[in-house]
């Protein structure tokens, strides 16, 4: 028996991909792309220790991943520690990862309890106005990830994060170092 080829989606289809897709976040493939140039604009944002940190005090220094992230997005939580076992492999190489919570600021001492249970090292900003997630990611996808060389431009995004993104990262990273 021959099917006739599915030509559109109807909207109970639409529904069911949607909650598929929402149910089982982790299953889908993030998005990777290399930009190969895009100049990575400054910004400043506030740390979780009160002070201020721009993007410029790395820029031209380090290799750089910078990670938008938040407390309710269950991939961003398994990737964080994905983040810290690559700074503390690849720092002393002239590697820094800044993340950006995007939570918003009721939410910071939920920020600092994640951080201090996961015994997270790297830089941690906060983006309370979602200034710069707008700046970088105006979608607001969470995790995003932006991989920004010493040239100061941004040579790879991901959005998402699957088990294993990681390796991709590294060898980004390696490529750049």
């Amino acid at each position: 028996m021959r099917l006739p080829p599915l030509t559109r989606v109807t909207p109970g289809i639409a529904t069911v991909l949607l909650v598929v897709s929402l149910a089982f976040p982790s299953t889908v493939h993030a998005e990777a792309k290399s930009t190969g140039g895009e100049a990575a604009g400054d910004f400043t944002l506030r740390s979780l220790d009160g002070g201020n940190i721009s993007l410029s005090d790395f820029l031209g220094k380090n290799v750089i991943l910078v990670n938008f992230w938040a407390t309710w997005c269950a991939p961003c939580l398994k990737e964080l520690p994905k983040l810290q076992e690559l700074q503390d492999e690849l720092g002393a190489r002239g590697f820094t990862v800044i993340s950006i919570s995007v939570d918003e600021a009721k939410d910071e001492a939920k920020v600092k309890a994640l951080v201090k249970r996961l015994r997270y090292k790297p830089t941690v900003l906060l983006d309370v106005d979602t200034r710069v997630v707008n700046t970088y990611n105006p979608r607001k996808d969470m995790p995003w990830t932006m991989i920004i060389g010493k040239d100061k431009l941004i040579h790879h995004k991901k959005k998402g994060f699957t088990d294993g993104d990681e390796k991709k990262l590294k060898e980004w990273i390696e490529g750049l170092l």
